[in-house]
């Protein structure tokens, strides 16, 4: 039975990854498997019943980099009752992790297991994540350096420019130049547009939680309707409203923003003379607000990505950053809702939309 009993342990013992050594309480190696012997590069089983510290210090002293320090702890063990656990940090790369717990029968301790875990590769793992955690945080820092120059050194400058042309456009010039002037002006506001929607959706990009009260989302609809009411009329767009109620939901005030960027989209490629439409429809536990033009539309191969960063849809017609509908999904992300685009059942164009949840 007992030699039954053996042979079991040590097919169990041979079959384990792990190295495993067992020495008794005056320091003698009673028990090894083949692991064990491997990483140690111990040729055979001769250091049975030999002292374990002169076996450690015949073998791991010189293939440790830690060696002094493993050492120290190596010539208390067969006195410690206490579980104990290191890495051991190998010449050639290797990075093992040991566990030594005291064997004990009828309350005495008979000796000490000690087993050896290959973790080089965990190791490695771990390292390069910090690195690449590293690698984030300094992206991160010139992102936010990048965002502030973005914010005063450019726009600053767009500002003058701004206010010089005004200035400028006020005195008398010969129409070659006021057109020079009235270019100029055009091309500064772009700039200007450009400035302000990266500036933002870096903010929100950097942002995780918004602040969130019970709103009438409707309201934030009306305001965004009011503050482009010039760029319809400019385009003599008649715009329909549909959405009159009170639609309460768990929203964050900066939700007007998405209705301006996606009104102002509509505005940008909705022919002259045309229509617009929004509403606000009953989805179940959401509100889906739709804006509805009858513009060119959007090709079903492009739907999937107009909502991306510089994702743009016919760029030769209208020129832009390509980040408003980047503001829009990123923060209807943050309410958790959704974001879509469809062809215009009526017609021509599509319908934008967006979901919030109820109140």
């Amino acid at each position: 039975m007992i030699k039954s009993r053996e042979s079991l342990l040590r097919n169990v013992l041979e079959a384990t990854d792990d190295g495993i050594s067992f020495f008794d309480n005056h320091g003698t190696i009673r028990l090894t498997n083949n692991k064990f012997r491997e990483i140690w590069d111990i040729p055979d089983e001769s250091e049975i019943g030999k002292d374990y510290i002169e076996a450690f210090t015949k073998y791991g002293v010189p293939q440790l980099k830690n060696a002094s320090e493993v050492l120290s702890k190596v010539k208390t063990f067969s006195r410690s009752i206490e579980r104990d656990s290191d890495i051991l940090y190998f010449s050639d790369g290797r990075i093992f992790e040991y566990h030594l717990f005291p064997v004990i029968t009828d309350g005495m301790v008979k000796g000490h297991v000690c087993s050896y875990r290959d973790i080089t590769m965990r190791k490695k793992v771990e390292y390069d994540l910090q690195e690449y955690a590293r690698e984030l945080e300094r992206s991160n820092e010139l992102k936010d350096l990048f965002t502030d120059i973005i914010r005063h050194d450019l726009l600053n400058p767009a500002g003058l420019v701004k206010g010089f042309v005004e200035i400028l456009l006020k005195r008398e010039f010969d129409p070659d130049t006021t057109g020079k002037l009235l270019a100029i002006e055009r091309s500064n506001k772009k700039l200007i547009d450009m400035i302000e929607s990266a500036s933002k959706l870096s903010r929100l990009e950097s942002t995780s939680e918004l602040e969130f009260k019970e709103l009438n989302v409707g309201a934030f609809l009306r305001m965004a309707i009011e503050a482009l009411r010039v760029q319809f009329k400019s385009k003599n767009i008649v715009l329909e409203n549909n959405a009159n109620g009170i639609y309460k939901a768990k929203i964050s005030p900066v939700l007007e923003e998405v209705f301006a960027n996606l009104l102002s989209n509509a505005v940008k490629y909705s022919p002259e003379n045309s229509k617009v439409i929004v509403d606000i429809l009953d989805n179940g536990e959401e509100w889906k607000v739709t804006v509805t033009d009858f513009g060119e539309g959007v090709a079903d191969e492009d739907k999937p990505y107009v909502f991306e960063r510089f994702k743009r849809v016919n760029k030769a017609a209208v020129k832009g950053t390509g980040l408003g509908l980047a503001i829009v999904k990123r923060i209807i992300d943050l309410h958790g809702g959704e974001v879509g685009v469809e062809d215009n059942p009526a017609g021509n164009g599509s319908v934008f939309w967006v979901t919030v949840k109820k109140a």
